[in-house]
């Protein structure tokens, strides 16, 4: 497998409460609790106080200046064209910023709008941008449209938490902190894994998880697709790894070494059809987040050697796993087993 499983993203305890969205709740309530202190009050009058910039991840240099720039019902919107990689994130970009403030950010030429983003050349690296603030308004500028998504990002940390609540009652004016920001990733590859075999989530969730990646500047999803207690993702030749291994009869309660382990007694699984991955690999994609799915071999494949027995070395009978832990029966090394590994991926 291309990792092995996060500790810290799966709980091999519990069906209830799988330790991947107590993470994903934390996560969230660290960064709203240092996004807080740079919130400001829905008055119509400039702050007074100084704002404190908080940036997850923190940029590599971070100059506040004096003041704030209003970003209001008045406030418009420039993007550069100058490719179809560029047009996409201005299409992207206006959603983005009309979702999370409220504003309808029409769009407006570059020397008359609020808010710009620039395509710029002497930007060295690729998914580098700069982000500044001043009495001119708020212009990001960036090499390519994954460095503008980035200035996005980091805009989005400078407004007060609220931004990010989607079911709240939004301002009508935004007080964005004047600031020089200039940022690049350390890392080529910045990513999370998250494990959908042993606890299954939905479409919504995963793109809610996408989201949360794209927040942070994150560029990888490790989808964990399959493993010994379920596989997750349709593959039309073979029917039987969504009608078999997909579904585990029950699930251990407590803890492994429990005496007797305890069992939930209920059935559980599902998988993703594969216009279902379509969907999600497109709206990563506009995030400028490369999904990589896992698919487990030669071990950790008892799930779907439970649908396709004759893949196994030994007799069986097989099922999806019920518990945690480490199974004997693997992928045998014979010809089927490989004509079946390649069909697959």
């Amino acid at each position: 497998m291309l990792f092995g499983n996060n500790p810290l993203l799966v709980s091999e305890r519990s069906s209830q409460q799988p330790m991947s969205m107590k993470i994903y709740a934390l996560a969230a309530g660290i960064l709203l609790s240092l996004l807080l202190p740079s919130c400001q009050s829905g008055n119509d009058s400039m702050p007074t106080e100084k704002a404190t910039i908080a940036i997850i991840p923190q940029p590599r240099a971070v100059e506040p200046g004096q003041g704030y720039w209003r970003l209001d019902e008045k406030s418009t919107l420039y993007t550069a064209d100058a490719d179809s990689a560029w047009q996409q994130l201005g299409t992207f970009a206006g959603d983005l910023l009309r979702r999370h403030t409220g504003l309808a950010l029409p769009t407006a030429e570059a020397s008359a709008a609020s808010v710009r983003i620039e395509r710029d050349a002497g930007i060295t690296a690729p998914e580098g941008y700069t982000l500044l603030v001043n009495e001119g308004g708020i212009t990001i500028k960036a090499q390519q449209p994954a460095g503008a998504f980035y200035g996005l990002q980091t805009l989005l940390q400078l407004l007060p938490a609220i931004v990010y609540d989607d079911q709240a009652s939004k301002p009508d004016h935004w007080w964005v902190p004047r600031v020089s920001i200039q940022d690049a990733p350390r890392f080529a590859w910045r990513g999370m894994h998250l494990d959908v075999a042993r606890h299954f989530f939905d479409v919504a969730t995963i793109k809610q998880y996408i989201d949360m990646l794209a927040m942070h500047k994150q560029n990888y999803f490790h989808w964990h697709l399959t493993d010994d207690q379920g596989w997750r993702i349709e593959i039309k030749q073979y029917p039987k790894l969504t009608e078999v291994a997909a579904w585990r009869k029950e699930t251990l309660v407590g803890h492994y070494n429990d005496k007797p382990q305890k069992y939930d007694g209920q059935r559980y699984g599902g998988f993703y059809t594969q216009d279902e991955v379509r969907e999600i690999v497109r709206y990563a994609a506009e995030r400028y987040v490369t999904v990589v799915p896992e698919i487990e071999m030669p071990g950790h494949a008892q799930a779907a050697i439970a649908a396709y027995p004759e893949l196994a070395c030994t007799a069986g009978p097989f099922e999806p796993a019920t518990k945690w832990g480490v199974f004997e029966d693997v992928f045998c090394p014979k010809e089927e087993t490989f004509v079946f590994l390649e069909n697959v991926l």
